[in-house]
């Protein structure tokens, strides 16, 4: 089977758990089609399961759909609020940063777990989940087990904050602007956070999703500063082989880019409203339809989403997690906790 039509399984898979999130949102307007759907996801992958020819699809909608869903999500932002919300939330990322690696680290030390270890659970924790570990996994030359646990690790703490933040956010009576903020500086991975901050409300979402970003680009300069520390610990220890930092669209993906572009064309007018004049057919009676591209452009972006969120869920495999060790566990948990702590209290603090 070619890889093109084993695309098409995962795909249709994920399209018709994205159609039953609409449903389920229809028939009760608090399920957030989001969330619905990587909850339904999560729960096709662990109770019926998947066979290999619909991973594919999956992954592809993970990788492919969910940048593309992100950047038409510039259509609804003005870019000047993306300006001003974001120098905040640099402030407050680079501090979670800072303290989300050191602590890791220091915790890895004191409780025996392998130093490798302990920076990929931090850099995950700190700044994108998996993608961050992906990337900084080759710098620092950690082996399979120790990516995996890593990645294991920090997916499923950040799949447990997806659910939870928002509980605390209403329990706590926080503003959409506030939980924003606070899930997009808290919540480890950009999927794990656009459905957290959308189950909150769609400002929150807008909020969210721009403050994770701007943790991502942090990405860039942490990798290649660990680059360094790696290359001259290796020369200490007279290693002669120096791994390379990796390619520049792995340090800054281009999906962040074009989601500032959009943003851009929104804020200058340049996604126009335009009047459809129909002539009577078998498919409409005639009239004029006003379409506002913008909101168009928006719609399609939550959809397209709500899609790869479906798929998100089918890639958590909850076996997994037997395999990890409980001294691993340990630090992903109390990062994760201590994390989110921190942050609320940066929050409180600045905005």
């Amino acid at each position: 089977m070619s890889t093109q039509y084993s695309k098409i399984y995962g795909f249709v898979l994920a399209l018709a758990i994205a159609i039953a999130a609409y449903w389920l949102h229809g028939l009760s307007p608090m399920a957030e089609p989001m969330l619905v759907a990587l909850l339904i996801g999560v729960l096709v992958r662990n109770t019926i399961g998947l066979t290999g020819r619909f991973m594919t699809g999956v992954k592809w909608c993970v990788l492919t759909l969910m940048p593309l869903g992100i950047i038409l999500m510039g259509a609804r932002l003005n870019f000047f609020d993306v300006v001003r919300t974001s120098e905040k939330a640099l402030v407050i990322s680079v501090i979670c940063v800072a303290l989300a690696l050191a602590m890791t680290i220091w915790m890895c030390r004191r409780i025996g777990v392998g130093q490798k270890l302990g920076i990929l659970i931090g850099i995950g924790t700190a700044i994108c989940g998996g993608t961050a570990i992906a990337v900084v996994a080759p710098v620092i030359e950690a082996d399979e087990n120790d990516t995996a646990f890593a990645i294991t690790t920090v997916t499923m703490f950040g799949l447990v904050a997806v659910f939870v933040m928002p509980l605390l956010g209403h329990a706590f009576g926080m503003s959409q602007l506030e939980f924003g903020v606070w899930a997009g500086t808290s919540i480890h991975q950009t999927p794990q956070v656009v459905a957290a901050g959308f189950s909150y409300g769609p400002l929150a979402g807008d909020v969210a999703t721009i403050v994770k970003l701007v943790r991502v680009l942090l990405l860039a300069p942490i990798s290649i500063g660990l680059s360094i520390w790696y290359a001259r610990t290796k020369r200490a220890q007279q290693i002669a082989h120096v791994t390379k930092v990796g390619k520049l669209t792995t340090l800054f993906p281009p999906f962040i880019l074009g989601f500032v572009l959009v943003a851009l064309a929104a804020t200058l007018n340049l996604l126009p409203d335009f009047t459809l004049h129909l002539k009577d057919s078998f498919l409409w009676d005639a009239g004029d339809v006003h379409v506002v591209l913008a909101k168009r452009v928006t719609w399609l972006s939550t959809f397209i989403l709500t899609i790869a969120m479906g798929a998100v869920g089918m890639g958590v495999d909850l076996r997994g997690l037997q395999k990890i060790g409980l001294k691993a566990l340990y630090v992903g948990l109390v990062a994760a906790v201590v994390l989110a702590i921190f942050s609320f209290a940066l929050l409180q603090a600045i905005l």
